[in-house]
């Protein structure tokens, strides 16, 4: 049973009385992060630990979700694309800002982000003060997974904004507001902070389907893979031995394999299959679960039960041409992409059927003997832009499955952070940094034989960067990949190259500046 799924059922009250005494640290600078309750009277059970500790994943869980931060993360990269339509939906500056890399240091979605991160940050440091306090024995593993999550919110932060300061008590003085730490030191601390939790974690090995959904020792290596892969970045050193060194501590654990088939890592009852390390755990089924619409946000804008679903699909997102370019004929990740064409119900392969085609509204699927219009094809046609498009234009995907279940939109599949074909990819990408091409070839062998993609016969550093790109499109690590390949500031569709690499870092948001002086913006804003 998913960890969060089995603590929102049995300790709803617990959590809400922990997200009383948490909802005052929704930013650094909050002064008093205990509210009503202090350290040493709020735990007295371990029931209350574990409640307060879903309170820490639901947070960071938000993430990937398909609101302010993954659009951040994602539409200023190449892959995932807002097409704005005629009558206004999906036009805004924000979205276009991202895609044309044009944000500044008053970008909304840039400073959601900011106050996302240092939330976690901040809830962490007051639960890791608390459990201190607590007089509790066994809670040194509840400490390691905090631990874990604030330093993955500092990976982000460091890779995002830069120098951000480093924190870690419950509780800002307003009198001596935080200063900067160099993106080296966060480096550094990031590491440090991984290196002591993951002994007090356990092996994915040793636990059983209660734990699913909580960070183990594999998580661990996978992020200190990630972060040793972009190190050069970073610090200006890279650490390519120590992706080698933690992605095999992952593949030869045991632990994990490829699934047979490539979809099933996205289908709406995906929880605890054995290629996913670690994943966000969606339940909006239950009483203060929360889900993701993502399927909502990507599909056309058909109303009537389109595939099934009990709403009308918002067809917000999509992505560009080259993307679905990138895969060859008989790869089963081409099935993820709603081309160009008649529109086919992934059910069953049947075109799917309007009344009439709407460009600057929802179209409605046809019925018979009620329709009074139609039927005609729903067609999907090229976008031309990211502005003024007609409904039906702009390249669609499914990647995660349709929930017969959802709940309003919100789909209950689980969404990765970590899959064993991630870090098989980075081990590969390791080894071809350092010149073992043959070592790296059936690596990435692997991976697209999964997905009865053809066999190389040899490998290059940009046939992985490619490789990275089909099989993780969508999953949150496109941005990092092109900013290590030195492509971020390339143009593509609908973008053009930008003349120099401030673009590699968001600004620091200035309603963070603004609240502490002590905060230096990065060049270029």
């Amino acid at each position: 049973m998913k960890f969060l799924k089995s603590i929102n059922k049995k300790l709803i009250v617990g959590l809400s009385f922990s997200l009383l005494v948490f909802s005052a640290c929704d930013d650094l600078l909050e002064e008093d992060v205990y509210s009503i309750y202090t350290p040493d009277n709020f735990y007295s059970n371990d029931a209350q630990v574990l409640s307060s500790l879903s309170g820490a994943y639901r947070n960071f869980a938000a993430i990937p979700t398909f609101g302010q931060e993954y659009r951040a993360l994602e539409l200023c990269a190449d892959q995932v694309a807002c097409h704005g339509k005629i009558q206004g939906w999906w036009a805004n500056s924000d979205l276009e800002q991202l895609s044309e890399h044009k944000w500044d240091a008053s970008h909304g979605y840039i400073n959601t982000f900011w106050n996302t991160l240092f939330r976690t940050v901040g809830q962490a440091n007051a639960l890791i003060s608390s459990l201190d306090a607590s007089g509790l024995e066994n809670v040194v593993g509840a400490k390691a997974e905090l631990r874990v999550l604030r330093a993955y919110a500092y990976f982000y932060l460091m890779d995002l904004y830069g120098n951000v300061p480093i924190f870690t008590e419950p509780k800002v003085d307003p009198n001596d507001l935080p200063t900067q730490n160099t993106r080296t030191e966060v480096f550094d601390f990031v590491i440090s902070e991984l290196d002591d939790a993951v002994a007090d974690l356990p092996s994915q090995n040793d636990v059983g389907s209660e734990y699913y959904g909580r960070l183990t020792q594999e998580a661990v290596y996978s992020l200190r893979a990630m972060v040793y892969l972009n190190a050069e970045i970073y610090t200006g050193t890279a650490h390519w031995d120590d992706v080698i060194t933690n992605a095999d501590l992952v593949i030869n654990s045991g632990a994990f394999q490829l699934l047979d088939d490539y979809f099933d890592n996205f289908v709406y009852n995906n929880d605890e299959n054995a290629e996913m390390i670690w994943a966000g755990v969606y339940t909006p089924d239950v009483t203060g679960g929360i889900g993701h619409p993502i399927v909502q946000k990507v599909l056309p804008g058909i109303g009537g039960g389109l595939f099934g679903l009990p709403y009308t699909p918002q067809d917000g997102f999509g992505t560009r041409p080259s993307v679905p370019a990138l895969y060859e004929e008989g790869d089963d990740r081409l099935g993820i992409f709603l081309m160009p064409g008649e529109l086919k119900d992934p059910r069953n392969g049947e075109t799917v059927m309007v009344e009439e085609i709407v460009p600057d509204g929802n179209s409605f699927l046809y019925e018979e003997g009620t329709s009074t219009k139609g039927p005609v094809p729903y067609v999907i046609i090229n976008a031309t832009g990211i502005r003024n498009q007609p409904m039906n234009a702009g390249i669609k995907w499914i990647k995660w499955g349709l929930d017969p279940n959802t709940n309003g939109g919100n789909a209950g599949n689980d969404i990765a952070w970590f899959r064993l074909a991630d870090v098989i990819l980075m081990k590969a990408e390791a080894l071809a940094r350092k010149s073992d091409f043959s070592g790296a070839l059936p690596l990435v062998n692997q991976v697209r034989e999964r997905s009865h993609a053809s066999t190389l016969s040899a490998v290059t550093l940009n046939d992985i960067f490619e490789e990275r790109g089909r099989e993780l499109v969508f999953e949150m690590k496109r941005r990092n990949d092109l900013i290590r390949f030195g492509k971020f500031n390339d143009a593509w569709e609908f973008k053009d190259a930008a003349t120099d690499d401030h673009w590699n870092l968001f600004p620091i948001p200035q309603a963070a500046i603004n609240a502490n002086s002590n905060l230096q913006q990065n060049p270029g804003y």
